[in-house]
């Protein structure tokens, strides 16, 4: 009896040996490995020239699919998006009127790689206090989402319209509403 019980207390030790020199390198390689590969860098809410952030053949394109061809790529804004992977999106600010209508201006994101992910009409006309574009990192997504903040027809409140990546293109999930001064600055 006595060699019995001391034969299972040894056969569970060996289990719990073999199973610690399993699940420790399995834990180290899930807490090396990145949630996301195309998380944001320290990102800073900074529009800057397009000529002087954005690649030329980049540049190039974006200035040759707008409808507005004599559009002055001085006066081209961008919000710049670096990527933990290597490479930014880019969020366009064409800052014409010729581009503009009753509900915003348009705003397009862009990978560095060519790729446009998102047209949208939008007003960057807000209370002084408040960002006009939000980025949210999500362990689940490829790309930040974006949140477009947007003046509603009630002056106390504020509509945020949250972008995020699916299926290649950059597609509107939801929409919240919050008084203006509950939102992030």
């Amino acid at each position: 009896m006595k060699k019995e019980l001391r034969n299972k207390i040894i056969r569970f030790q060996i289990s719990c040996i073999i199973l610690f020199f399993i699940s420790v390198p399995i834990l180290l390689w899930m807490l090396k490995t990145p949630s996301s590969n195309k998380k944001v860098k320290d990102f800073e809410y900074n529009w800057q020239n397009a000529v002087d952030v954005v690649p030329q053949p980049l540049l190039a394109q974006v200035k040759s699919s707008l409808p507005e061809n004599k559009l002055d790529k001085k006066s081209i804004k961008v919000l710049k998006i670096s990527l933990d992977s290597g490479g930014e999106l880019f969020v366009f600010d064409y800052r014409s009127p010729k581009l503009c209508g009753v509900g915003g201006c348009l705003y397009e994101v862009y990978h560095s790689e060519g790729e446009r992910f998102l047209q949208i009409i939008a007003d960057p006309k807000l209370p002084a206090s408040q960002k006009f574009i939000h980025v949210k990192n999500y362990t689940f997504m490829p790309f930040p989402c974006l949140i477009f903040t947007q003046k509603t027809n009630m002056n106390s409140m504020l509509s945020l319209n949250k972008y995020c990546f699916d299926l290649g293109r950059y597609t509107h999930f939801h929409e919240t509403w919050t008084p203006i001064g509950k939102t992030k600055k």
